[in-house]
């Protein structure tokens, strides 16, 4: 890899890096939520509100135990349910609390992306 691959890598990281921390500011400020929150929240609501766990996983790019840690306080607090379904695999729900939520904070992140 050359200098310049590397440098063009470590320059879009760290554009990422300040975007990511703008949108957690924002949507944290306005919303109770982080920049991965939301996009958790928003990949569950494009599978129609749920989802097998393995599968949100996989289309997060996330292993299951960080998943699974990254969904605790979202379900604590009512946004989202895990449950097993009739072939006793871990589903996750959007609870409406989550989905009105969601919503809500969908104008904000899209302001923070404008800017």
């Amino acid at each position: 890899m050359s200098d310049q691959a590397l440098q063009t890598c470590m320059d879009r990281h760290l554009k990422h890096a300040a975007m990511v921390c703008r949108l957690d500011d924002e949507l944290g400020t306005h919303h109770g939520l982080s920049w991965a929150d939301f996009v958790l929240l928003t990949a569950l609501d494009a599978a129609s509100g749920t989802a097998p766990a393995t599968e949100l996983a996989r289309t997060l790019c996330l292993p299951a135990s960080q998943l699974l840690l990254q969904l605790l306080p979202l379900e604590k607090i009512g946004l989202v349910e895990r449950a097993a379904d009739s072939n006793g695999r871990r589903r996750v729900k959007l609870r409406p609390q989550g989905r009105r939520l969601l919503h809500e904070a969908r104008d904000t992140a899209q302001h923070a992306c404008v800017r």
